[in-house]
């Protein structure tokens, strides 16, 4: 079963795959009917040049000009016109002071097409009538854009249809992925949680003459082994959230934040760090949203395990529960997304990684170390597990100075706009 943000990515590629025929059809449209439209325009002066040439030259009388052609006899200062012609072209200066040959006649509506003659003792002057000229080129043009429409139109559908033929193998090899990412887990987690127990019953069973370096290797293997059943079950986790929607059940964030703090609290103590958890006093309600308590459990807790793990001894880690202001007003939004900030004050992170942070095992860049902070699957799973219950994470800080991880998710019966 494809998990719906899969489904929406394929679905996004197939209309990208769409919009880009079309648009490379209309591109193609476009210049093949500016080509066409260029084409006609010259064929068009060239044929009209010779119409008005050869009438101007051999016509004899205005009364019976050519079709689509006017002609003018300028003669003795008096000038005769066929029927039809203009009386401003008639009138016009130009006809007196044009050299014998092309002329363009300046008239309201653009330039006219003309040829001037002088020949028995008389000027003639013919020229074209552009009304049907423009009335083929509108015709050609309304033509080119209908069969341009109908081409993008039918280009995008095709698109449309080999773009999801082409992104079809892309969801069967994202899904084969996922379900062997979940069935590899699956099976390991057994085995891994039997050798984990072994290394475990191995360091109890140890005897006392075991040298320190012996124990040092055992208590290593518990540890390594504890860490792999760790990955294996973030992988797990990972793929279960993306096959499938998040169950819709009330979860208290407050009450799962303070269960996260107190089963944490050990480990921090052990560390030599200080773990505190507060909601601030002007929040209102309940803090309850819709999801699923496992995965948001599991997801403050990769937070917080980060935060000590990048905390010297001595070092508060705070776990703060917070909410929007509403807007124009320093009141917390009562609608508004729970807001859970784990802040820690280690060694901090550059603001500019916080998209390459979100990556699986992706490492920080650090200053004073090669090695930077390593997140491995924890962050990458916090990010997963916000976004399926339609929030946000929200990474700040400053090198050296510590930094903020927050959980950004709408209350119950809300959905937070992204």
């Amino acid at each position: 079963m494809r998990s719906g943000r899969d489904s929406a990515l394929l679905r996004r590629a197939a209309w990208s795959v769409a919009a880009q025929t079309a648009v490379a059809v209309a591109l193609v449209v476009v210049v093949v009917a500016s080509g066409v439209v260029l084409l006609f325009d010259r064929q068009q002066a060239s044929e009209t040049r010779d119409l008005v040439r050869r009438a101007a030259t051999t016509a004899d009388d205005v009364n019976d000009p050519p079709e689509e052609v006017w002609l003018i006899r300028l003669q003795d200062g008096s000038r005769k016109a066929s029927e039809g012609a203009p009386q401003t072209v008639v009138a016009s200066p130009q006809l007196d002071s044009a050299a014998p040959g092309p002329l363009a006649i300046d008239a309201a509506d653009g330039q006219l097409t003309a040829w001037v003659a002088d020949r028995d003792g008389a000027r003639y002057v013919a020229v074209y009538d552009q009304s049907r000229h423009r009335a083929e080129e509108h015709r050609l043009a309304v033509s080119t854009m209908v069969a341009g429409l109908v081409g993008v139109l039918l280009a995008g559908a095709i698109g449309l249809v080999v773009g999801r033929r082409a992104v079809r193998p892309l969801g069967e090899a994202m899904e084969l992925q996922r379900r062997f990412v979940a069935d590899a887990s699956h099976e390991l987690r057994t085995p891994l949680a039997v050798l984990h127990t072994r290394a475990q019953m191995v360091r109890r069973h140890l005897p006392q003459e075991a040298s320190p370096r012996l124990r040092g290797e055992v208590d290593q293997l518990v540890g390594d082994t504890g860490s792999l059943g760790e990955v294996v079950s973030d992988l797990l986790l990972a793929a279960q959230l993306e096959h499938a929607d998040v169950p819709s059940s009330d979860v208290d964030l407050e009450h799962v934040a303070r269960e996260v703090v107190a089963s944490m609290r050990p480990y921090a103590e052990d560390s030599g760090v200080r773990l505190e958890v507060t909601r601030a006093a002007d929040v209102p309600g309940d803090l309850v949203v819709s999801g699923a308590p496992t995965a948001l459990r599991r997801a403050l807790t990769a937070l917080v395990d980060n935060a000590i793990a990048h905390s010297e001894r001595g070092m508060v880690v705070r776990v703060v529960l917070h909410a929007d202001p509403v807007a124009g007003s320093e009141e917390a939004d009562p609608d508004g997304p729970v807001r859970v900030t784990v802040h820690d004050e280690g060694e901090g992170l550059d603001p500019a990684d916080a998209s390459t942070l979100r990556q699986r095992f992706a490492r920080g860049a650090s200053s004073s170390t090669g090695g930077g902070r390593r997140f491995g699957l924890g962050l990458a799973l916090v990010d997963e597990v916000v976004r399926t219950h339609h929030g946000r994470l929200e990474i700040t800080g400053v090198r050296g100075e510590g930094s903020s991880f927050t959980m950004v998710i709408p209350r119950r019966g809300t959905r937070e706009r992204r």
